[in-house]
């Protein structure tokens, strides 16, 4: 299994989120495969949830899918 660093699921985030309020990530085990992340942006104002969500995994889908990520919490807010 890879292992991922922080920064580069931050540039992954900023990437897709470019007018960002706020991203951050945080690795939680110190191991590189489980993260939080936050994510507050207007592009989630009126969307629900899941669908905050699935956006942020839509970002993150590479690094999911081959496992570099094994734990990922999602923390989103919309900016309104």
């Amino acid at each position: 299994m890879a292992r991922v660093e922080a920064p580069t699921i931050l540039a992954l985030l900023e990437s897709a989120f470019p007018g960002a309020e706020s991203v951050d990530v945080e690795d939680r085990t110190g191991g590189g495969d489980h993260f939080q992340v936050t994510v507050v942006s207007g592009e989630f104002d009126g969307l629900p949830l899941i669908d905050q969500h699935r956006r942020v995994n839509d970002a993150l889908a590479a690094p999911l899918a081959d496992g570099s990520i094994h734990e990922l919490r999602i923390r989103t807010k919309g900016t309104a």
